[in-house]
């Protein structure tokens, strides 16, 4: 049974590719998955299926706002998003685009058969960590780039938030 909307005639099973730890309906699945998009900027369009028989080159994918060259791989959640082709020090990178690729092992198996896109969140990463920004980052389109200006403001702004507990402390002395 779905633990969102619980109703029992729906199939429910865990999801995500790494398990988010709740079971649910595919409706329910597919609302949390967009906004999970939403909130990381997972909207990029999935590589196309080739044709088994085709011999065609697949090349990589290029920005719509820049025409810079952009990885596009899969999320945890079954959506897609754009990265960045270079790795960078998580200081130089916004935390809302900080990624990890992780590499996924066939079933019962330890190779590794499929690489995801896992958004760096819970915990902050030191400064001289490396982590794949999204390509939002370095994008020359000027509303990525204001886009990136306000997640800096946001991440100052959360840097120099104190607790009220702390804020009454301080006023105390």
């Amino acid at each position: 049974m779905c633990e969102e909307c619980h109703d029992s005639a729906r199939p429910a099973c865990a999801r995500g590719v790494i398990p988010l730890g709740v079971v649910r309906c595919e409706p329910c699945w597919n609302r949390l998955a967009n906004e999970l998009a939403e909130i990381d900027g997972a909207t990029a369009p999935p590589w196309p299926d080739p044709d088994p028989e085709s011999v065609d080159r697949i090349e990589p994918e290029g920005c719509p706002g820049c025409g810079m060259e952009v990885r596009t791989m899969p999320t945890n959640y079954d959506r897609w998003v754009h990265l960045s082709t270079i790795s960078m020090r998580a200081k130089e990178v916004p935390c809302r685009y900080r990624w990890r690729v992780e590499t996924r092992p066939a079933r019962h198996s330890a190779y590794p058969v499929a690489m995801i896109a896992v958004r760096v969140s819970g915990l902050d990463s030191l400064p001289d960590d490396m982590v794949i920004p999204a390509h939002t980052v370095e994008c020359q389109h000027p509303a990525a780039m204001a886009e990136v200006e306000a997640a800096w403001r946001a991440d100052r702004a959360r840097q120099a938030w104190l607790p009220p507990s702390v804020e009454e402390f301080e006023d105390d002395e």
